[in-house]
Protein backbone atom coordinates (compact mmCIF):
# COMPACT_ATOMS: atom_id res chain seq x y z
CA UNK A 1 0.00 0.00 0.00
CA UNK A 2 3.12 2.24 -0.05
CA UNK A 3 2.00 3.74 -3.12
CA UNK A 4 -1.88 4.20 -2.32
CA UNK A 5 -0.48 5.73 0.88
CA UNK A 6 1.23 8.21 -0.97
CA UNK A 7 -1.37 8.94 -2.93
CA UNK A 8 -0.06 7.82 -6.32
CA UNK A 9 -2.31 7.39 -8.58
CA UNK A 10 -3.08 3.40 -10.45
CA UNK A 11 -1.30 4.81 -13.36
CA UNK A 12 2.32 5.83 -11.53
CA UNK A 13 2.20 2.31 -9.58
CA UNK A 14 1.68 0.48 -12.46
CA UNK A 15 4.49 1.93 -14.04
CA UNK A 16 6.99 1.68 -10.93
CA UNK A 17 5.43 -2.12 -10.52
CA UNK A 18 5.34 -2.42 -14.60
CA UNK A 19 2.00 -3.76 -14.93
CA UNK A 20 -0.84 -1.79 -16.11
CA UNK A 21 -3.21 0.71 -14.19
CA UNK A 22 -6.40 -2.07 -14.22
CA UNK A 23 -3.86 -4.60 -12.51
CA UNK A 24 -3.15 -2.06 -10.20
CA UNK A 25 -6.96 -1.75 -9.80
CA UNK A 26 -8.15 -5.34 -9.93
CA UNK A 27 -5.44 -5.94 -7.03
CA UNK A 28 -6.25 -2.46 -5.06
CA UNK A 29 -9.93 -3.95 -5.20
CA UNK A 30 -9.41 -7.22 -4.10
CA UNK A 31 -7.32 -5.89 -1.13
CA UNK A 32 -10.24 -3.43 0.00
CA UNK A 33 -12.52 -6.16 -0.19
CA UNK A 34 -10.67 -8.40 2.24
CA UNK A 35 -9.85 -5.10 4.45
CA UNK A 36 -13.88 -4.13 4.32
CA UNK A 37 -12.75 -1.09 2.84
CA UNK A 38 -14.84 0.91 0.35
CA UNK A 39 -11.97 3.40 -1.08
CA UNK A 40 -8.66 4.00 -0.95
CA UNK A 41 -8.48 6.13 1.86
CA UNK A 42 -10.32 3.81 4.14
CA UNK A 43 -7.71 0.91 3.39
CA UNK A 44 -4.55 3.21 4.06
CA UNK A 45 -6.15 4.04 6.87
CA UNK A 46 -7.18 0.60 8.20
CA UNK A 47 -4.03 -0.83 7.19
CA UNK A 48 -2.28 2.00 9.26
CA UNK A 49 -4.44 1.48 12.40
CA UNK A 50 -6.16 4.93 11.90
CA UNK A 51 -9.94 3.35 11.99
Amino acid sequence: MNGVGEGKSSWKIGMILGISDNAVNFHLENTMGKLGATSRIQAVAIRLDVL
